[in-house]
């Protein structure tokens, strides 16, 4: 027994000692072939899974956003109508956030077999952030149990301080991603520190008034729907009052949104001029397409304006608004052929006049007097809310769309290309020796 054990001892250690060592490139998990598609390839997989979790982190931070806003004013103000706006909107907030964790996850999946190479390199490089990033979850899942579930509960003050920390905290799982997202643009910082890319700030800005832009429109095109189905005359004053307070609040955050995107193109052509020759050569006309959608939502917003208060009969300045902003928006929308280098400002006229004029209009009907309240039932108002708030999510979506193709090639601009990305991911020794 003793000489057998020996031997099994020995025959083992020489077995191990022959044995071919395996690299980590050659683990059963890293050498699954990478499936394709029939007809459609694997780029949509992923890029579908993303887009809608997109949509819906996209509209959690906005919902959560106008949840505390409208709370803190709710508090100031005393007004019932604020604080239920708060309760539906962090609501609805409560019930979309494991539904996007969901596709989050099923995004990630797909993304790490189907593009181990880009999953791996990103990861590795950014892991403090993302790291950062995805724990905050642990803390958010919680709060935001608490906070939904203690209305009326608490005190007011305390309240409202919560629900700020939960919009805090998501949001800051925001201004993290956004610092991977800029480094995909413009991967010279590639650091925790991601504050110093250039494109950092302006996209950030962008993207978070954005998601409050769009998720009010979007409310507000609901809350139409909302007061059209009932009968009952408070229910139908409360929806009121909910699509009028979002229009405002979706066309001030849309109005922002070509100034900031102006400087976001302007660091792109300082700092990137590849990727803005990108954007605005090969996908220009995906540009003049997004201009289209924002013109839609600025003409939309003015109908809807005019709308509230019997129609366009009644305001001979929302006729000429709603003229001027269509007008506008036409002279920005033209093709290069017809927008010559050489008279290219004209482009920026339009698109500023129209900017301008719904400002104005804007201001004009912020706290107006003696609404009209049954105009909700009409036709014209609730068709035009509806259109202006499925434009503007679409319109949300498309930007981050032309961001991305325009990479062109590449995964990671300038560092990563698609096919390299699409690969197996096979770790450097020195980080897993």
């Amino acid at each position: 027994m003793t000489g057998g054990g020996a031997f099994g001892v020995t025959a083992g250690a020489a077995a191990v000692a022959h044995a071919p060592v395996v690299a980590a490139g050659q683990m059963l998990g890293f050498t699954v072939t990478i499936p394709q598609l029939p007809g459609i390839g694997d780029a949509w997989l992923v890029g579908a899974l993303f887009l809608a979790h997109i949509a819906i982190a996209e509209f959690s931070v906005g919902a959560i956003t106008l949840a505390a806003s409208m709370e803190g004013y709710a508090l100031r103000s005393g007004s019932a109508d604020a604080r239920r706006y708060a309760r539906a909107a962090a609501n609805s907030y409560y019930l979309v956030f494991s539904l996007g964790a969901t596709f989050a996850i099923f995004a990630v999946v797909a993304l790490v077999g189907l593009f181990g190479n880009a999953a791996g390199t990103l990861v590795n490089r950014f892991l403090p952030l993302v790291g950062l990033a995805f724990g905050l979850f642990i803390v958010l899942a919680p709060l935001l149990v608490w906070y939904r579930n203690s209305f009326g509960r608490m005190r007011d003050r305390n309240h409202f301080l919560l629900g700020c920390c939960v919009a805090g905290i998501q949001t800051l799982f925001m201004v993290l991603i956004v610092g991977l997202d800029g480094f995909l643009i413009t991967p010279d910082n590639a650091s925790f520190a991601s504050v110093l890319n250039p494109v950092y700030v302006p996209l950030l800005i962008h993207r978070l008034i954005g998601n409050v832009g769009w998720t009010a429109l979007l409310l507000a095109g609901l809350a139409t729907l909302l007061a059209r189905r009932t009968a009952d005359a408070e229910e139908h004053r409360f929806q009121f009052w909910a699509a009028r307070v979002n229009l405002r609040i979706g066309l001030v955050a849309t109005l922002m949104m070509p100034i900031d995107g102006f400087a976001l193109v302007l660091v792109l052509h300082n700092v990137q001029i590849g990727y803005f020759d990108s954007l605005v050569g090969a996908y220009g006309n995906y540009m003049i397409a997004q201009e289209a959608l924002v013109g839609a939502i600025l003409v939309g917003g003015n109908v809807a304006l005019a709308g509230e208060n019997g129609g366009f009969r009644s305001s001979r300045f929302a006729q000429v608004a709603t003229v001027i902003t269509a007008v506008g928006m036409v002279v920005a929308c033209l093709p290069a052929s017809v927008i010559t280098p050489n008279i290219l400002a004209l482009r920026y006229i339009g698109l500023g006049l129209a900017v301008l004029v719904t400002a104005v209009h804007v201001a004009r009907r912020w706290n107006p007097s003696g609404l009209v309240i049954q105009a909700v039932r009409g036709v014209t108002l609730r068709r035009s809310l509806v259109l202006v708030g499925v434009v503007s999510m679409v319109t949300a979506l498309y930007m981050g769309f032309i961001k991305e193709q325009a990479r062109g090639d590449y995964a990671v601009y300038g560092v990563l290309t698609q096919s390299s990305a699409h690969g197996r991911f096979l770790p450097p020794t020195s980080d897993y020796p």
